[in-house]
């Protein structure tokens, strides 16, 4: 008896279309789950996570395929292309968000450290105000005399300033400003003032 070719090939397409089915099934399976898992998408973890996620059916369908077979199959190797493309974008976009926002926080920080830093220099014009020191010499007369407002405000100037954390005290005795590491007031100008 003679076999019927036409009916074992017609069984060999039904096979291959159903293999490709379900290869195509699996596959997209395992994209979205690397996706999910936000993990490293190529060939080699796509075939890793279909032969994970491949059921029994797969199994018997050999619907599991090898990285040499996705890179051979063009359907196969764009739909790969296709998802880390959109992971690409995705990522892109939140990134950009995170910086932006970054960027808004940061400024919001300077304005208000800019806002903090003009009040206090409107309260030390304040306490200058007060002594209505103009030069040098007016600092050199002011200490030889008994000037107790003078006194006063120099020693409301130093307070200030220390409370405030813009400045310290050396081991000199000098006030020394915290960000540029200057001698404000001077040792000498504090020994005068408790002196007289």
């Amino acid at each position: 008896m003679a076999k019927d070719l036409r009916s074992e090939n017609d069984n060999l397409q039904d096979y291959r279309k159903r293999r490709g089915q379900l290869t195509e099934i699996l596959l997209n399976k395992s994209i979205d789950e690397l996706i999910k898992l936000k993990a490293v998408i190529n060939q080699k973890t796509v075939c890793e996570m279909m032969d994970r996620l491949a059921h029994d059916e797969d199994k018997k369908n050999r619907a599991i395929i090898s990285p040499s077979a996705i890179s051979k199959n063009k359907v196969y190797k764009n739909m790969i292309i296709e998802a880390k493309e959109k992971i690409k974008l995705s990522d892109d976009k939140d990134t950009k968000y995170k910086i932006d926002g970054d960027k808004q926080l940061e400024i919001f920080q300077l304005k208000t450290l800019v806002a903090q830093k003009e009040a206090k220099i409107k309260e030390l014009e304040s306490i200058i105000k007060r002594a209505n020191i103009e030069d040098n010499t007016s600092i050199a007369s002011a200490i030889n005399t008994t000037n107790i407002n003078y006194k006063s405000i120099v020693l409301d100037l130093k307070d200030y300033i220390l409370h405030e954390g813009i400045s310290y005290i050396d081991n000199d005795g000098n006030l020394i400003d915290e960000s540029t590491g200057d001698i404000l007031i001077t040792s000498n100008i504090f020994k005068d003032i408790s002196n007289a």
